[in-house]
């Protein structure tokens, strides 16, 4: 008779488990500046816009983080914990390491596979992100790709070891370009040239979001997430 409370009590555990899953946490990394929140910049961060857009089931963690690499890697991954999801922002590199023999690419390529074979020794799951592509219009009125050496690191890495990614460059870019100038204004905090009279005011580089542009970078990366039937998070897009 013991036993078989026993038992009906582990039952009505698993069953109230099963009823009740754990959700899902998703931590956000980084040091992309369209990422997180800053109040004294007066702007708002996409991942803290990442929450509504995904089902009960997952939770979004905001960490951002200027650790340089390439002094420890895996220490970035310090806040995750296993069966979490770690979606890593743009990362900066510690300039004073580059060599003749070393450049800034083959620095960014130690320091992301070091993190990746972290995050599998640790038991946290990966989807890499570019960093956004800052709001910068020529005299011509021409949104222009502002990439750097970091989102062509992440492209290759994850192309060449089929690691999960999303384009947030490429999707920013192409979002900007398609709706164009004026109406994308609202969007970026605006910027107080240092020198208004010697500046080109239209070739401002913005790359700080507003309330209006954290959402629309959230939903461009949700849409992506929504489409992509491989990915980690597909189904736990709200409908």
């Amino acid at each position: 008779m013991k036993k078989l409370f026993i038992l009906s009590q582990a039952l009505v555990m698993c069953l109230a488990l099963m009823a009740d899953p754990k959700p899902l946490r998703v931590l956000v990394l980084g040091d992309d500046p369209m990422m997180a929140s800053d109040e004294a910049a007066g702007s708002v961060g996409y991942a803290t816009q990442l929450q509504p857009l995904f089902d009960d089931a997952v939770t979004v963690d905001v960490q951002a983080s200027s650790t340089l690499l390439p002094y420890d890697p895996a220490s970035l991954l310090s806040p995750a914990h296993k069966g979490d999801i770690a979606l890593i922002c743009k990362l900066p590199v510690e300039s004073n390491e580059v060599t003749e023999e070393r450049t800034v690419t083959d620095i960014y390529l130690d320091q992301l596979l070091a993190i990746q074979q972290a995050a599998k020794k640790k038991g946290v799951k990966l989807i890499w992100l570019t960093p956004g592509c800052p709001r910068y219009y020529t005299a011509e009125s021409e949104q222009v790709h502002r990439m750097g050496i970091y989102p062509e690191v992440v492209r290759r890495m994850c192309q060449r070891d089929g690691l999960q990614m999303i384009d947030v460059e490429a999707l920013t870019f192409d979002w900007l370009t398609t709706v164009g100038q004026d109406s994308t204004a609202t969007a970026f905090v605006p910027i107080v040239p240092a020198n208004p009279k010697g500046e080109n005011k239209a070739a401002r580089e913005g790359n700080i979001l507003t309330q209006v542009g954290a959402e629309q970078v959230a939903a461009l990366i949700v849409e992506n997430i929504r489409g992509n039937k491989q990915s980690i998070l597909n189904k736990c897009v709200r409908q």
